[in-house]
Protein backbone atom coordinates (compact mmCIF):
# COMPACT_ATOMS: atom_id res chain seq x y z
CA UNK A 1 0.00 0.00 0.00
CA UNK A 2 1.43 3.35 -1.06
CA UNK A 3 0.61 6.45 1.01
CA UNK A 4 1.27 10.04 0.02
CA UNK A 5 0.75 13.12 2.15
CA UNK A 6 -0.52 16.48 0.91
CA UNK A 7 0.54 19.30 3.23
CA UNK A 8 -1.61 22.40 2.79
CA UNK A 9 0.80 25.29 3.33
CA UNK A 10 -0.79 28.08 1.32
CA UNK A 11 -1.61 30.33 4.27
CA UNK A 12 -0.19 33.82 4.62
CA UNK A 13 0.99 35.70 7.70
CA UNK A 14 -1.98 38.08 7.75
CA UNK A 15 -3.64 36.98 10.99
CA UNK A 16 -0.24 36.25 12.45
CA UNK A 17 0.76 39.85 11.61
CA UNK A 18 3.99 38.47 10.18
CA UNK A 19 6.01 39.40 7.09
CA UNK A 20 6.20 35.79 5.90
CA UNK A 21 3.73 32.88 5.57
CA UNK A 22 2.79 31.15 8.82
CA UNK A 23 4.30 27.80 7.82
CA UNK A 24 7.72 29.43 7.43
CA UNK A 25 7.75 31.06 10.86
CA UNK A 26 10.33 29.62 13.24
CA UNK A 27 8.93 27.56 16.11
CA UNK A 28 11.70 26.90 18.63
CA UNK A 29 14.22 27.44 15.85
CA UNK A 30 12.57 25.23 13.19
CA UNK A 31 10.04 26.45 10.57
CA UNK A 32 6.53 25.27 11.43
CA UNK A 33 6.04 23.46 8.10
CA UNK A 34 9.33 21.62 8.51
CA UNK A 35 8.37 20.48 12.02
CA UNK A 36 5.11 19.17 10.63
CA UNK A 37 6.68 17.44 7.64
CA UNK A 38 9.29 15.76 9.86
CA UNK A 39 6.61 13.70 11.59
CA UNK A 40 5.37 12.29 8.29
CA UNK A 41 8.88 11.90 6.86
CA UNK A 42 9.82 9.65 9.76
CA UNK A 43 6.69 7.49 9.48
CA UNK A 44 7.43 4.16 7.75
CA UNK A 45 4.13 4.03 5.86
CA UNK A 46 4.49 7.45 4.23
CA UNK A 47 6.16 7.29 0.81
CA UNK A 48 6.50 11.00 0.05
CA UNK A 49 5.06 14.46 0.63
CA UNK A 50 3.46 17.02 -1.65
CA UNK A 51 3.63 20.49 -0.13
CA UNK A 52 1.24 23.03 -1.64
CA UNK A 53 2.42 26.59 -1.01
CA UNK A 54 1.69 30.20 -1.86
CA UNK A 55 3.21 30.69 -5.31
CA UNK A 56 4.99 33.90 -4.31
CA UNK A 57 6.97 32.05 -1.64
CA UNK A 58 7.69 28.79 -3.48
CA UNK A 59 11.42 29.47 -3.69
CA UNK A 60 11.56 30.23 0.04
CA UNK A 61 9.96 26.87 0.78
CA UNK A 62 12.34 25.10 -1.58
CA UNK A 63 15.36 26.56 0.19
CA UNK A 64 14.00 25.80 3.65
CA UNK A 65 13.23 22.16 2.85
CA UNK A 66 16.51 21.60 1.03
CA UNK A 67 18.33 22.82 4.13
CA UNK A 68 16.32 20.47 6.34
CA UNK A 69 17.85 17.41 4.67
CA UNK A 70 14.77 15.23 4.18
CA UNK A 71 15.45 11.74 2.87
CA UNK A 72 12.03 11.12 1.35
CA UNK A 73 10.90 12.93 -1.77
CA UNK A 74 9.42 16.37 -1.09
CA UNK A 75 7.50 17.93 -3.98
CA UNK A 76 6.75 21.64 -3.55
CA UNK A 77 4.05 23.03 -5.84
CA UNK A 78 2.12 26.32 -6.06
CA UNK A 79 -1.43 26.30 -4.75
CA UNK A 80 -4.64 28.09 -5.61
CA UNK A 81 -6.58 30.98 -4.13
CA UNK A 82 -8.40 28.75 -1.63
CA UNK A 83 -7.45 25.72 0.41
CA UNK A 84 -9.78 23.58 -1.70
CA UNK A 85 -8.08 24.68 -4.91
CA UNK A 86 -4.69 23.99 -3.37
CA UNK A 87 -5.59 20.46 -2.29
CA UNK A 88 -7.02 19.83 -5.74
CA UNK A 89 -3.66 20.80 -7.24
CA UNK A 90 -1.96 18.48 -4.77
CA UNK A 91 -4.16 15.59 -5.86
CA UNK A 92 -3.05 16.13 -9.45
CA UNK A 93 0.54 15.49 -8.37
CA UNK A 94 -0.10 12.06 -6.85
CA UNK A 95 1.94 9.17 -8.17
CA UNK A 96 0.04 6.73 -10.35
CA UNK A 97 0.45 3.86 -7.90
CA UNK A 98 -0.67 5.76 -4.77
CA UNK A 99 -3.46 4.03 -2.84
CA UNK A 100 -4.16 6.27 0.16
CA UNK A 101 -3.98 10.04 0.56
CA UNK A 102 -3.46 11.96 3.79
CA UNK A 103 -4.25 15.68 3.82
CA UNK A 104 -2.81 17.72 6.68
CA UNK A 105 -2.47 21.37 7.62
CA UNK A 106 1.19 22.40 7.50
CA UNK A 107 0.57 24.59 10.55
CA UNK A 108 -0.42 21.64 12.77
CA UNK A 109 3.08 20.56 13.87
CA UNK A 110 1.91 18.40 16.78
CA UNK A 111 0.46 15.57 14.71
CA UNK A 112 1.67 12.26 16.14
CA UNK A 113 2.62 8.84 14.74
CA UNK A 114 -0.34 7.41 16.65
CA UNK A 115 -2.75 9.66 14.74
CA UNK A 116 -1.17 8.68 11.43
CA UNK A 117 -1.45 4.98 12.34
CA UNK A 118 -5.07 5.19 13.45
CA UNK A 119 -6.14 7.38 10.54
CA UNK A 120 -4.61 5.05 7.98
CA UNK A 121 -6.02 1.91 9.57
CA UNK A 122 -9.54 3.35 9.69
CA UNK A 123 -9.40 4.79 6.16
CA UNK A 124 -8.14 1.50 4.72
CA UNK A 125 -11.16 -0.16 6.30
CA UNK A 126 -13.81 2.53 5.67
CA UNK A 127 -12.34 4.73 2.90
CA UNK A 128 -12.48 8.06 4.80
CA UNK A 129 -11.33 9.04 8.29
CA UNK A 130 -10.66 12.33 10.06
CA UNK A 131 -8.99 13.29 13.33
CA UNK A 132 -11.31 14.96 15.81
CA UNK A 133 -11.75 15.74 19.50
CA UNK A 134 -14.92 16.29 21.56
CA UNK A 135 -15.50 19.99 22.22
CA UNK A 136 -14.98 21.22 25.78
CA UNK A 137 -16.94 24.49 25.97
CA UNK A 138 -20.71 24.88 26.10
CA UNK A 139 -21.88 25.90 22.62
CA UNK A 140 -24.93 28.03 21.90
CA UNK A 141 -26.61 29.19 18.69
CA UNK A 142 -26.99 32.97 18.86
CA UNK A 143 -29.05 35.36 16.73
CA UNK A 144 -26.30 37.67 15.42
CA UNK A 145 -28.62 40.68 15.09
CA UNK A 146 -30.54 40.44 18.35
CA UNK A 147 -27.74 38.93 20.40
CA UNK A 148 -30.18 36.39 21.80
CA UNK A 149 -29.47 32.72 22.53
CA UNK A 150 -31.58 30.55 20.25
CA UNK A 151 -30.39 27.12 21.30
CA UNK A 152 -27.90 25.32 23.52
CA UNK A 153 -26.29 22.50 21.59
CA UNK A 154 -25.81 19.01 22.95
CA UNK A 155 -22.07 19.05 23.56
CA UNK A 156 -21.82 15.26 23.46
CA UNK A 157 -22.68 15.37 19.73
CA UNK A 158 -20.20 18.10 18.74
CA UNK A 159 -16.61 17.33 17.76
CA UNK A 160 -13.87 19.67 16.61
CA UNK A 161 -12.44 18.37 13.34
CA UNK A 162 -8.68 18.42 12.84
CA UNK A 163 -6.23 17.00 10.37
CA UNK A 164 -4.86 14.58 9.25
CA UNK A 165 -7.78 13.54 7.10
CA UNK A 166 -7.20 10.25 5.31
CA UNK A 167 -8.90 8.89 2.20
CA UNK A 168 -8.92 6.12 -0.33
CA UNK A 169 -7.49 7.75 -3.41
CA UNK A 170 -10.42 7.02 -5.72
CA UNK A 171 -12.89 8.51 -3.25
CA UNK A 172 -11.07 11.79 -2.58
CA UNK A 173 -10.35 12.28 -6.29
CA UNK A 174 -14.01 11.74 -7.12
CA UNK A 175 -15.06 14.18 -4.40
CA UNK A 176 -12.78 16.90 -5.75
CA UNK A 177 -13.85 16.17 -9.31
CA UNK A 178 -17.58 16.50 -8.57
CA UNK A 179 -17.54 19.41 -6.10
CA UNK A 180 -16.09 22.90 -6.10
CA UNK A 181 -15.73 24.01 -2.48
CA UNK A 182 -16.13 22.83 1.12
CA UNK A 183 -14.78 23.83 4.51
CA UNK A 184 -12.56 20.75 4.62
CA UNK A 185 -11.69 17.63 2.65
CA UNK A 186 -14.17 15.51 4.59
CA UNK A 187 -16.88 17.95 3.54
CA UNK A 188 -16.05 17.27 -0.09
CA UNK A 189 -16.41 13.54 0.52
CA UNK A 190 -19.67 14.01 2.43
CA UNK A 191 -21.05 15.98 -0.53
CA UNK A 192 -20.75 12.91 -2.79
CA UNK A 193 -22.41 10.64 -0.26
CA UNK A 194 -19.24 9.30 1.32
CA UNK A 195 -19.30 8.12 4.93
CA UNK A 196 -16.57 9.73 7.02
CA UNK A 197 -15.37 8.00 10.17
CA UNK A 198 -13.75 9.78 13.12
CA UNK A 199 -10.65 8.78 15.04
CA UNK A 200 -9.35 10.51 18.14
CA UNK A 201 -7.08 13.46 17.50
CA UNK A 202 -5.32 15.37 20.23
CA UNK A 203 -6.10 18.62 22.03
CA UNK A 204 -2.47 19.61 21.43
CA UNK A 205 -2.89 19.16 17.70
CA UNK A 206 -3.56 22.87 17.35
CA UNK A 207 -3.64 24.88 14.15
CA UNK A 208 -1.21 27.77 14.47
CA UNK A 209 -3.07 30.81 13.21
CA UNK A 210 -2.47 33.74 15.58
CA UNK A 211 0.44 35.03 17.71
CA UNK A 212 -1.26 33.49 20.75
CA UNK A 213 -1.07 30.07 19.09
CA UNK A 214 2.69 30.46 18.72
CA UNK A 215 3.00 31.11 22.45
CA UNK A 216 1.02 27.94 23.19
CA UNK A 217 3.08 25.92 20.70
CA UNK A 218 6.36 27.14 22.23
CA UNK A 219 5.04 26.07 25.65
CA UNK A 220 4.23 22.57 24.37
CA UNK A 221 7.75 22.18 23.01
CA UNK A 222 9.34 23.50 26.18
CA UNK A 223 7.28 21.08 28.26
CA UNK A 224 8.34 18.12 26.12
CA UNK A 225 11.99 19.04 26.60
CA UNK A 226 11.67 19.29 30.38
Amino acid sequence: MKVQVILAAGGTGERMKASMPKPLLALAGIPVAVRTAMVFEKHPQVASLIIVVHEEHRENYRQVFESAGFKKNICIIPGGKTRTESVRMGLRQLDRDTDMVMVHDAVRPFVTPRMIDEGLALAVKDKAAVAAVPVKPTLKVVDPKAGVVLETLDRSLIWEIQTPQVFERALIERAYRENTEASDDAGMVEAVGGVVKVFTGDYRNIKITTPEDMVIAEAFIKENRA
